[in-house]
């Protein structure tokens, strides 16, 4: 039947759903023949994609945050909203490697990783035979680099940035370094005085150990002159892939001390410092975005900023060292004002419930935008309502490029295929709707359009939202993390349409919801894929016996 006849046997209100599906199937059309002309004509947008880490809801100057003067903690970043995308529901796992897995293989964590990897996993966090972004991308002519935090294995060198296809990267690989010395961090402390022996070096420049630059400064002013490196040097007439991971705002927390200077009105010390780590990640962004702008890449440029989690919410257990003065050498973490390495606090999600680790809003919706000239005019200072996962990003940027989002040698080694979706129609205002509608994000936890379910007798931590000003005196005796609770036999429910802060479980007023969520749980269970993720001794051997005391890949070397 040709469009013509559709018409003639149609009521007015189909004729209008007919004519709005003709409409809509066109602009998709105009939408891919765009893309390709794109991809032909060569001028392909750089891509700047900002991963922040343990990223408070709260602490971002567009939801409320303020410094002392009433001015906005992070101006930088609020005009970047303004002059782009917020991105209301953007998802993601509720600690690191998963959401840093998600976006590198372009799979759902279920099907790549849901547990927190070690640098020496035995697996590497991502399987081998996974494609990852920056191969993608280079597929399609691009440049790419990653500064920052990996958090994505290193077994191999394939398994490396560069093995994923970075051309290069100055990286750490584990969840976390500390920012003078890049000793790995070993976790925290509880109730401990004085600093932590220092241990392995975990710092690495594209295929090997970042001698020359250890011990050289604060590490993200290491990160800033390596971004502007490679923005200064790059050649203007290939497209940019830059991937920034930030070691804001990880445990433990450390600021220069000029940063921590400007938060003295702030007593609770591990919020004055985290204060000053996102108001240097500010700063750091007006740096490099000011940088695109001199050299005339910023009108070509999509930017995406996200957070790997929600802001950590857990006890203090202990003060912060603030003993050590502002005299420190550029080698040591000591002498560099206040450091905070005992629990994990400073970090708000208010008003949304939990944080980092847990299944509420708070672990797992974040903070998220994007900015940048490629944005359309009419979609730029919008709030997006649709639901976006991190992965969506690896299947968009593909789409960007006019590059297939498929990895047949996955496919050919049995493992799970591509989960995103392209969010760019959305995103430029061609559909109104997201084309996501359901996420499992762990075994027990499934977000399905409005609803959120979690399966029953689970006993939830962080079962609290603290308050508009947190951590805060009470923190140390009665943090978010010590409120709990347990769904009952039928599961919990959250409608986050109306309640969005998970206040009331209305599982049992909704059976028939709960029904389905159950369904579309148990068949999205049958698609979990895992595999061992066990430290390997050779690996620590290895960072002694082969590169001085630094990580690296340690088989097929």
């Amino acid at each position: 039947m040709n469009d013509e006849s559709q018409f003639s046997f149609c009521s007015p209100s189909s004729l209008i759903q007919v004519i709005s599906h003709q409409l809509n199937r066109k602009m998709r059309l105009l939408l891919l023949l765009s893309s390709a002309l794109v991809a032909v004509s060569g001028s392909l947008p750089h891509i700047f994609m900002v991963v922040v880490d343990d990223w408070g809801w709260a602490d971002v100057g567009y939801h409320g945050a303020k410094m002392a003067s009433g001015d906005s903690l992070t101006p930088t970043i609020d005009g970047f909203v303004k002059e782009g995308i917020e991105l209301n529901r953007h998802y993601v796992h509720m600690f690191c490697t998963p959401t840093r897995a998600s976006f590198q293989s372009g799979r759902l964590p279920i099907h790549v990783v849901t547990t927190l990897c070690n640098p020496c996993d035995e697996n590497g966090a991502i399987p081998r035979n996974m494609t990852g972004i920056a191969a993608q991308m280079k597929k399609a002519g691009y440049a790419t680099h990653q500064v920052g935090k990996w958090d994505a294995g290193m077994t191999t060198p394939h398994h490396t940035p560069k093995g994923r296809g970075y051309d290069s990267s100055l990286n750490y690989y584990g969840h976390a370094n500390w920012m003078w010395t890049e000793s790995e961090w070993l976790g925290s402390e509880n109730h401990k005085g004085e600093f932590p022996a220092e241990s392995i070096k975990d710092f690495w420049d594209t295929d090997k150990p970042a001698y020359h630059l250890n011990g050289t400064g604060y590490e993200e002013y290491i990160f800033r002159d390596r971004m502007l490196d490679i923005l200064h040097n790059h050649n203007q007439s290939v497209p940019l892939f830059l991937q920034y991971d930030s070691k804001v705002a990880h445990y433990p927390l450390q600021a220069p001390a000029e940063y921590q200077n400007k938060f003295t009105n702030i007593n609770q010390i591990n919020r004055r410092l985290y204060y000053g780590m996102v108001n240097f990640l500010d700063d750091q962004l007006k740096n490099i975005t000011d940088t695109m702008k001199e050299l005339n890449m910023w009108d070509n440029t999509l930017m995406v900023v996200a957070s790997d989690n929600g802001g950590y919410t857990q006890s203090e257990n202990g003060p912060c060292n603030t003993t050590t003065g502002t005299g420190g050498s550029d080698s040591s973490d000591i002498g560099h004002a206040a450091a905070c390495f005992n629990g994990q606090a400073g970090a708000s999600n208010w008003p949304l419930r939990g944080g980092k680790h847990n299944v509420f809003e708070g672990g797992i919706r974040v903070n998220a935008f994007v900015s940048g000239g490629y944005v359309p005019e009419a979609k730029r200072g919008t709030k997006e309502e649709g639901m976006i996962h991190i992965t969506d990003w690896y299947t968009t940027f593909c789409s960007i490029a006019g590059v297939p989002a498929v990895d047949p040698w996955a496919a050919s080694s049995g493992l799970p295929g591509i989960d995103g979706f392209d969010m760019w129609p959305m995103l430029s205002g061609v559909n109104e709707t997201s084309p996501r509608t359901t996420i499992l994000v762990n075994k027990n936890l499934l977000v399905h359009n409005n609803w959120k379910y979690i399966a029953p007798n689970l006993t939830l931590s962080e079962n609290a939202r603290g308050g508009p000003v947190y951590p805060n005196a009470t923190t140390a005796t009665d943090p978010i993390s010590s409120h709990k609770m347990t769904c009952p036999s039928e599961g919990c429910l959250f409608n986050l349409d109306t309640d969005l802060y998970e206040t009331t479980n209305v599982a049992a007023q909704n059976p028939t919801i709960v029904k389905m969520m159950q369904t579309i749980m148990d068949n999205e269970r049958k698609t979990i894929w895992s595999a061992p993720h066990g430290k390997d001794p050779n690996c620590t051997k290895a960072a002694y016996a082969m590169y001085g005391g630094f990580y690296g890949p340690w088989e097929e070397v």
